[in-house]
């Protein structure tokens, strides 16, 4: 490059790594304001999962029943989820989406242990479990009492190609499993009905678990959802229930919702980090484009680079697997950022490196491959 470079270490920065999917609180935590239109669609059979899917979903079409789903803030901490006349309470939680209750028409229930929808961020092979208790009525006419358990499992990613033809990477699947025993009794009339319960409620997990494999009837609930960088919500959905009596299997329902990709880009207020996300995945595509209309260098690596704010963006392709280093100097000299890979399988890769704590002005980017170097002048305006 012309001079030797200082390696006075001044600082490292971690970068992040957009290569996999993963669900975090800015991306893909509800909204209050957004309104979603729900679509029934012919029913998907989802498959075992792991890693390197392919989802071809060019046969899916679109049905008749659609619902709105519309997100509105109830005081500072409640979102209220609505479709098909049914009003769900959602609050966050630390890192966790709760579900602390929901009524229609005919139905009450109000959990004195919330049911866990989510945890923030989860990402392939990342389960977690957790279980619930609610009470309410049917109809004022029946007590309801709902013990259960749910486990959330991150179990499948890929690519996903939609019905027009489209193809969505980086595609992640959570699987919900969820484990209900109910039970329904005539209400009774009650003397102290002004009376306030002040004995702390405490959960009974052995309670529920024996409930769940030794009476005689509960339900199960699987619900399979995919996600895609840069939608906050699901693109498509499958829930499926069944009851259990005396061990026996009686199915409920199958059904599969899509929450069209046109319809999320379109249809939502302004949602920044996902659009920001989605011109990531455009600028790869028109990357690739170009590099692929091109005569191949006999070089071990394609690579561009791009500021934008406060990230420095480098997206490369290593043509066989090796030992990479990413190195940002300022003009001095001085080591800056480093970023190191060891035996890198060959691929399309994207790493973002932090440099809003850096003043504007010239920086070099010194990319190593094996025991061949490239240098870029950065610029920070």
């Amino acid at each position: 490059m012309g001079k030797t470079l200082c390696t006075v270490l001044v600082g490292l920065l971690f970068p992040l790594c957009v290569h996999c999917q993963t669900l975090n609180t800015s991306y893909n935590f509800p909204r209050s304001g957004d309104k979603l239109m729900k679509c029934q669609i012919t029913t998907i059979q989802p498959n075992k999962g792991g890693n390197q899917q392919v989802w071809n979903f060019t046969d899916i079409k679109l049905q008749d029943a659609n619902y709105e789903l519309k997100y509105e803030a109830q005081g500072n901490d409640t979102i209220i989820a609505t479709e098909h006349r049914t009003m769900y309470y959602y609050q966050k939680s630390g890192d966790s989406l709760l579900c602390i209750g929901y009524e229609n028409p005919t139905t009450f229930i109000i959990y004195q242990k919330p049911e866990l929808l989510l945890v923030f961020p989860i990402s392939q092979g990342h389960t977690v479990y957790d279980y619930f208790e609610g009470k309410g009525n049917y109809c004022n006419y029946l007590d309801i009492h709902l013990r259960g358990k749910t486990t959330i499992t991150a179990d499948a990613s890929g690519k996903l190609i939609l019905p027009d033809g489209d193809t969505i990477q980086n595609v992640l699947r959570t699987y919900t499993h969820k484990y209900i025993h109910q039970q329904m009794q005539p209400q009774k009339k009650s003397d102290n009905s002004s009376c306030i319960d002040t004995i702390p409620f405490t959960i009974n997990k052995d309670s529920i678990d024996y409930l769940i494999a030794n009476d005689s009837v509960h339900i199960e609930m699987e619900i399979w959802r995919w996600y895609a960088s840069g939608y906050r919500y699901p693109i498509f959905e499958t829930i499926k229930s069944t009851t259990y009596k005396v061990g026996t299997p009686y199915e409920h329902f199958t059904t599969s919702f899509a929450y069209m990709p046109s319809e999320q880009y379109y249809d939502l207020p302004h949602d920044a980090e996902n659009q920001r996300q989605r011109e990531i995945k455009q600028q790869e595509k028109d990357w690739k484009k170009e590099r692929d209309n091109k005569e191949p260098p006999n070089i071990p690596i394609d690579y561009q680079i791009q500021v934008y704010n406060n990230d420095l963006q480098v997206y490369y392709e290593l043509k066989e697997s090796s030992n990479i280093s990413i190195i940002l100097y300022n003009i001095q000299g001085e080591q800056l950022s480093a970023i190191q890979k060891y035996s890198q399988s060959s691929g399309v890769y994207n790493e973002i490196i932090k440099i809003g704590e850096y003043p504007k002005g010239k920086y070099i980017l010194q990319i190593v491959v094996g025991n061949k170097k490239y240098g870029e002048k950065v610029i920070k305006k």
